[in-house]
């Protein structure tokens, strides 16, 4: 099995999941905020690879519940915008969920027409 990597974005991620732990045990503040189920993300205002990173796989789960094959549940950012200070980001508002959508009925539209007019083109051959 290969070693952690302390430079990869699931390693910082996990690292900064314990010490927010830590914290909200010893004062709790945040985490009423979070409901139950909810998928978590990390970023930090200097640490933009993992906030990247963590955005980029937060975009995947929000398509994979659009699409169905993930079970719906709110997308949340643990987001440090100072040391030792954090507030909580929903990443899966209804205004995200709105965009998703909006992308897959267009790209449904441009399917049904290209499909449409293959067929035409079939058929008048």
């Amino acid at each position: 099995m290969p070693a952690n990597n302390p430079n990869s974005p699931t390693d910082k991620a996990l690292d900064r999941f314990e010490e927010f732990l830590k914290r909200e045990i010893a004062d709790p503040s945040l985490a009423e905020q979070i409901p139950s189920g909810a998928h978590l993300f990390h970023g930090s205002y200097n640490d933009a690879a993992l906030t990247r990173a963590n955005l980029k796989l937060s975009s995947k789960i929000l398509l994979g519940m659009a699409l169905g094959f993930v079970e719906e549940a709110p997308l949340l950012m643990i987001y440090e915008y100072l040391p030792g200070r954090q507030k909580i980001i929903d990443l899966s508002s209804e205004k995200q969920k709105h965009k998703v959508r909006s992308l897959f009925e267009t790209f449904e539209e441009q399917s049904h027409r290209d499909i449409t007019l293959n067929l035409d083109t079939l058929q008048a051959a």
